[in-house]
C-alpha cells in the first residue's frame, strides 16, 4: 500500500514538472519570451523617440499608426500561411527579418544626425510591422503542435504567463536603455534578443502536425485552392460561431477604447508632468507586472473553468482602474493602477484564449486567430489617429481622454452580463467535454 501511494505521488510530480523536463517545450517557451521582450522594449523605445524629436502628439499618433496598419491587413494572410505550412519557420524568419531592420535602422540614424525625418521612420515601422503581422498567427496557434495533448492546456498558460512576464523585463530594458540616451545602441540592443529569440527557435521540433505540415505543403502544388478562399473559410467559421462573432465584436470595441488612450496618453501624460523616459518604462513595467501576476492566478485557478461570468467584472474593474490613472500625481499611483489593470487584463485574455484554442478545429485555428485578432484590432490605427488628433487639438486633455475611455470600458464590459452566449459560453459541448476529460486525468 505504502508502495503505491509513493508510485502514485511520483506520477503526480512527473506530470507536474513534465514540462520542465521537455527540450521542445522549454525552446518554444524561452524563444517567444525573449522576443516579447524585445517586442516590449522596442515600442516603448520607438514612442518615447518619436515624441523627443517631433514633439507633436499627432507626429506619435501617425508613426503607432504606421506600425498598426500593416500588421492588421497582413494578419490574415500570416494566419493562412499558419495553417499551411511550417509554423516554427515563420517564426524564425519573422525574428531575422525584424533584427536586420532595426539594424538598418541604428546606422541611418547615425546617417542622417540622430534626426531622421519622419517618413523614414514611419517606413521601418511599416516594414516592421509587416513582418511582425506573420508572427502572431503562428505563435499562437503552434502550441497544440510543440506538446502533447494532455499538457496543452497547462502548457498554453505557462507560455502565456511567462510572455507576460516579458511584458515586465521589455519595459525595465526600455527604461534602463533610455537612460543612456542613445537611440543607435538601444535599436541594436534590441536586434540581438531578436537574434537570440531565432537561435532558440531553431531547436524546436513540431510533433504532432509535421506530417499534416508536409501533406499540406503538397495540397498546395496539386490543389488551385486559394489562399484567399482560406481566408475567407475562417472569417465564416468565426460568423457562423455566435460566442465567437460576440468576443470579436466586443473586443474590437475595448480596443478602440483602450489602444489609443494608453499607449498615446500615457506618454504624453508622463512628458506633461516633466517625468523621463525611464519612468514611462516603470508604467509599462507595472502593467507587465500585474499580467504576470494575473498570469499566475489563472493557473492558480486552473484556467477559471466554471467561473468565465467573473471575467466581465475584471474587465470593467481594469476600465475604472483606466479612469482614474489621468488623475494620479505621483509616479508610484500610476504603476500601482498599470499593475491592476494588468492583473485584470491577463486573467481576462488567457481563458478566453485557452477556451478559443479548445472550441475551434485544429486545421482552422491559425486562421480563425488571426480572423480574430484582424477583427479585434481593427479599429487600433483608428483609435490612435483620433486620439493624437483629439489632443494635439485641445478638444480635450489627456486626462479627460482617459477618463472617458476608461467609463465606457466599464460600461461595454458590464453589457456582457446582458449577452445570454456570453453568460452560457462554458455550456459548448467541446469545452465541456475538455473539462470533464481533464477532471477524470487529474483524479
Amino acid at each position: 500500500m505504502i508502495q503505491e501511494t509513493s508510485h502514485d505521488a511520483v506520477e503526480v510530480l512527473h506530470k507536474r514538472f513534465y514540462l520542465f523536463k521537455d527540450k521542445n517545450f522549454l525552446s518554444l517557451m524561452f524563444g517567444t519570451w525573449f522576443s516579447t521582450i524585445g517586442d516590449g522594449a522596442y515600442f516603448i523605445i520607438l514612442g518615447w523617440y518619436v515624441l523627443n524629436i517631433t514633439g507633436s502628439e499627432v507626429a506619435l499618433g501617425t508613426t503607432l499608426t504606421a506600425a498598426s496598419i500593416p500588421r492588421i491587413i497582413f494578419m490574415l494572410v500570416g494566419g493562412a500561411l499558419a495553417d499551411r505550412i511550417d509554423r516554427k519557420r515563420i517564426l524564425m524568419m519573422s525574428l531575422f527579418i525584424r533584427a536586420v531592420l532595426l539594424i538598418l535602422f541604428a546606422f541611418l540614424i547615425v546617417g542622417v544626425h540622430r534626426k531622421p525625418e519622419l517618413w523614414l521612420i514611419d517606413w521601418i515601422a511599416v516594414s516592421f510591422g509587416i513582418i511582425d503581422a506573420f508572427f502572431y498567427p503562428a505563435s499562437s496557434s503552434i502550441v497544440p503542435s510543440a506538446v502533447p495533448t494532455q499538457v496543452f492546456e497547462k502548457a498554453n498558460s505557462l507560455i502565456q504567463t511567462v510572455q507576460q512576464l516579458s511584458t515586465v523585463l521589455g519595459p525595465l530594458l526600455a527604461a534602463g536603455l533610455l537612460l543612456f540616451l542613445d537611440y543607435q545602441m538601444m535599436f541594436v540592443g534590441i536586434s540581438m534578443i531578436y537574434l537570440l529569440s531565432t537561435t532558440l527557435l531553431s531547436f524546436l521540433k513540431l510533433r504532432r502536425y509535421v506530417d499534416h505540415v508536409s501533406s499540406l505543403e503538397n495540397q498546395i502544388i496539386e490543389s488551385p485552392s486559394s489562399m484567399w478562399s482560406e481566408i475567407r473559410e475562417g472569417t465564416l467559421f468565426v460568423w457562423s460561431s455566435r460566442i465567437l462573432a460576440t468576443l470579436m465584436l466586443i473586443s474590437l470595441m475595448i480596443n478602440l477604447l483602450f489602444m489609443g488612450p494608453i499607449n498615446i496618453g500615457i506618454p504624453i501624460l508622463i512628458k506633461s508632468f516633466g517625468w523621463s523616459g525611464g519612468t514611462y518604462g516603470l508604467y509599462e513595467s507595472g502593467f507587465g507586472l500585474g499580467a504576470v501576476l494575473g498570469g499566475l492566478l489563472v493557473v492558480m485557478m486552473k484556467g477559471f473553468r466554471g467561473k468565465f461570468i467573473w471575467l466581465a467584472g475584471l474587465g470593467a474593474f481594469m476600465g475604472s482602474a483606466m479612469a482614474g490613472i489621468g488623475f494620479v500625481y505621483a509616479p508610484w499611483g500610476g504603476i500601482l493602477l498599470m499593475i491592476l489593470m494588468g492583473i485584470a487584463i491577463a486573467i481576462v485574455n488567457i481563458p478566453l484564449i485557452n477556451y478559443i484554442q479548445t472550441i475551434v478545429p485544429a486545421n482552422k485555428l491559425g486562421r480563425t486567430m488571426s480572423v480574430l485578432t484582424l477583427m479585434s484590432m481593427g479599429l487600433v490605427p483608428v483609435s490612435y489617429t483620433v486620439s493624437s488628433f483629439i489632443i494635439e487639438a485641445k478638444w480635450i486633455n489627456v486626462r479627460e481622454l482617459l477618463l472617458g475611455s476608461g467609463i465606457l470600458i466599464t460600461l461595454l464590459f458590464c453589457s456582457l452580463y446582458l449577452i445570454r452566449d456570453f453568460r452560457n459560453m462554458e455550456e459548448h459541448p467541446v469545452w465541456k467535454n475538455k473539462y470533464l476529460q481533464n477532471d477524470v486525468e487529474s483524479s
